[in-house]
């Protein structure tokens, strides 16, 4: 019976020794921040594949969760901005960057961002100013990016010939940026300059595959260049791209009055 009684008890002893262990605070603190991390980069990486398929409210909502479980995450903060600043939502987006920054004040992914917002709120001399510090930065890997803004911050402010310069400059770095091309022979059909005019509209050709606006940019300073036959061809192209009413109106007078010219040459 003793025998009995010194197992049972030694069974008893072994059960309890074996059980779960009793976590202490910091250990659970440690396990909690381990899910939140997690938790954080799955709905952040989410809400990144939202951005690149344009799907912005979702994007939002997945990006602002991830801010919840973890806020000292700079590139959560400057996800969150981007989606706000590509659904309008200037104010937030300006708040979002301002905090990424506040944790990783050398981020010129966020400044450069920033910029744009600042252009966008018609905050020319802000956004010059932040355009320039990401310039700035050496390391920054795609500098075109900034001239570009830099350029529309420029031209917004009828500093025309800053805004060529930074253009000049996006294409210098990256000669396929197309739309550093169009902004170019935008400011020199501005000044009445149709052969650079041309030049560039022609040298955003290839990166606007059969666009309507284009296409009718060519044949209009092909038209003022007199060079009729060349603008007709492109303006016929135009005209059977069904084009918008302020296009095709100005399409068809043109091709009217290069066609009464034809009839006097034969004349």
């Amino acid at each position: 019976m003793r025998i009995a009684l010194v197992l049972t008890t030694v069974l008893a002893l072994t059960t309890i020794s074996c059980g779960p262990k009793k976590q202490t605070q910091a250990e659970i603190e440690k396990a909690e921040a381990e899910y939140n991390y997690q938790e954080a980069l799955k709905n952040y990486k989410i809400g990144v594949n939202y951005l690149n398929n344009n799907e912005v409210l979702q994007a939002i909502q997945h990006l602002e969760t991830a801010v919840n479980q973890d806020d000292t995450n700079f590139r959560y903060r400057h996800g969150l901005g981007l989606a706000f600043s590509m659904n309008g939502q200037l104010e937030e987006a300006e708040s979002e960057l301002n905090r990424a920054l506040a944790i990783n004040p050398n981020h010129s992914e966020s400044y450069n961002l920033l910029g744009s917002v600042y252009i966008d709120q018609e905050r020319y001399i802000e956004a010059v100013e932040v355009l320039k510090k990401v310039i700035r930065d050496k390391n920054y890997g795609q500098p075109q990016f900034p001239y570009f803004n830099l350029g529309l911050a420029m031209r917004r402010q009828d500093r025309l010939t800053e805004a060529v310069a930074a253009f000049q400059k996006v294409v210098q770095i990256d000669p396929s940026f197309y739309r550093a091309y169009i902004a170019l022979a935008d400011i020199y059909k501005q000044n009445g300059d149709y052969d650079h005019a041309l030049y560039f509209y022609q040298k955003a050709e290839p990166g606007f595959t059969n666009d309507v606006s284009v296409l009718y940019e060519i044949g209009h300073a092909l038209f003022k260049l007199k060079r009729y036959d060349q603008a007709k061809t492109y303006l016929a192209q135009v005209s059977i791209l069904f084009p918008p009413p302020v296009i095709d109106k100005p399409t068809q007078e043109m091709l009217r009055y290069i066609e009464m010219k034809r009839r006097k040459a034969l004349n």
